[in-house]
């Protein structure tokens, strides 16, 4: 008990600021989430891809820019020219001008100007960079786009914009109020900072240990909390609840109270930081992604040829990919995506994917198993409709038939795999959505009652806090 008593004692001054710190950051995350620009508002503004200009053949392409291990190609507009997007299973980009034959270079300020400027319709106060981080471009996602200029407007919201210098996209949006929400919400809450954040690995290691270390805090105090109330050998009933006095009499009695729920988000907001450490990961191994494909994207890009490529409308993206052994083509603006399947070497049909096309595809992705069934989830789905991270409205759930139950999310609208959720991630979801954010059914949809709830829960946890740090700080005086 002396050793448990200590121990609480010197991590919860080295943590109670971290404590107070993640409650109110929690409460300004929830209305004011880390800024992003959608899918849709980036097809929206993006430039429509003048097909009559590509006069190189995908299968050409391909062969030029010499990417043997091809994982995605995608065709777009960059500054009025078509042009081909490579991406490589190493998480690397090449552009090449579908006019040309010419790889793209750099693009320069005067480029990502102008794209801005056609993005957005707005005066540019000024250009910074090419940068490879700031605070708003860390996430990974966005390192194969790396460097970025960083667009600022002169208009009353102090909108940024951030431009890939590789494929001149406008990838990340900022607005002035966003920003400085998310200094004191995103920022402090996932100990966001760009020195630390840019580096994934030691962000990953530093955010997983500081949490753990909480964890044991915050439970030492609870085991402490109930030990010491029930050995109080006073006889007045109040003294007897709590045998301190002072800031330390409200933090054992706050602690006796707000203890589970505090225990239960800083233990979910550790597991926020597993990446595969005790859970499985929602994501399908390198493996499974090409037996799902049957035929390497190569290939299957070389079957589409100009001509029909040509005859399709005008639209914002254009995507090649691969199922089930069989090439598609996938188009995209901000109001549809469309499929297509080769017909002849003249013309593409417009297509939809079958349940049975997607079947044979996962069969392929995990062979050797059974598929149980199939369904669709509805908005009431407990895994499929979640305040964070819900699935695409068409989306199909086949459910294998293996030890670990798994179950394969896939998007019939564009043929994806959405997520893998076997039965250590669906108990994930119940450890980590529904403890940190009360995603419990009948509670998370129930509008202002989930709020009132959860801002009151982390109102006790900050007042909780504060006693710590008032603690802490006396403590350290002290000594």
């Amino acid at each position: 008990m002396r050793f448990l008593t200590l121990a609480h004692r010197w991590m919860g001054v080295a943590l109670c600021l971290f404590f107070a710190c993640w409650f109110i950051s929690g409460a300004v995350l929830i209305y004011h989430p880390f800024p992003s620009l959608s899918k849709t508002e980036k097809l929206k503004h993006s430039p429509h891809i003048d097909l009559n200009k590509v006069t190189v053949s995908p299968k050409e392409a391909v062969r030029i820019a010499g990417v043997n291990d091809l994982d995605r190609l995608r065709l777009i507009d960059l500054e009025g020219q078509p042009v081909y997007i490579f991406h490589s299973l190493k998480n690397k980009i090449q552009a090449l001008d579908a006019q040309s034959g010419q790889p793209i270079n750099p693009l320069q300020k005067t480029g990502a100007r102008k794209i801005a400027e056609h993005f957005s319709g707005l005066p540019v106060l000024k250009v910074d960079g090419p940068l490879d981080y700031d605070q708003w471009i860390v996430p990974n996602r966005y390192d194969p786009y790396r460097p970025f200029y960083r667009v600022s407007f002169n208009d009353k919201k102090a909108t940024v914009l951030y431009v890939s210098s590789h494929t001149g996209e406008v990838l990340q949006k900022t607005e002035g109020s966003q920003r400085a929400w998310n200094y004191i919400g995103a920022v402090v809450h996932w100990i966001y900072p760009t020195v630390l954040r840019k580096n994934w690995t030691v962000w990953d290691q530093s955010v997983w240990w500081l949490s753990l270390v909480a964890v044991v805090t915050t439970l030492a105090g609870m085991v402490l909390g109930i030990t010491n109330l029930r050995r109080n050998p006073e006889r007045n009933q109040k003294e007897y609840s709590s045998p301190y006095k002072g800031w330390l009499r409200y933090h054992h009695i706050l602690g006796l109270f707000s203890g589970i729920f505090v225990l239960a988000w800083i233990f979910s907001g550790w597991l926020s930081m597993d990446h595969g450490r005790f859970f499985s990961k929602p994501n399908p191994e390198p493996d499974q992604i090409k037996n799902y494909r049957s035929i390497p994207l190569k290939k299957a890009v070389e079957t589409i040829p100009l001509e029909a490529l040509q005859s399709l409308s005008s639209f914002n993206e254009v995507e090649f990919f691969a199922l089930g052994g069989k090439p598609f083509l996938l188009t995209k603006n901000s109001k549809e995506i469309k499929l297509f399947k080769n017909f002849n070497e003249k013309k593409l049909l417009s297509t939809t994917l079958t349940e049975s096309e997607i079947i044979n595809a996962v069969k392929k992705a995990w062979p050797d198993v059974e598929v149980q069934a199939t369904e669709q989830p509805t908005e009431s789905d407990s895994y499929g409709n979640l305040r964070e991270g819900s699935l695409p409205p068409n989306t199909l759930r086949v459910i294998l038939n293996n030890p670990v139950k798994t179950w394969v999310h896939v998007n019939m609208e564009s043929g994806q795999i959405v997520s893998v959720m076997d039965r250590s991630r669906r108990q994930y979801r119940w450890l980590f959505n529904g403890l940190h954010s009360l995603d419990f059914p009948g509670l998370a949809s129930r509008r202002p009652l989930w709020d009132i709830l959860i801002i009151f829960l982390l109102g006790c946890g900050f007042i909780f806090s504060i006693t710590s740090v008032r603690i802490g700080i006396k403590r350290l005086f002290k000594h």
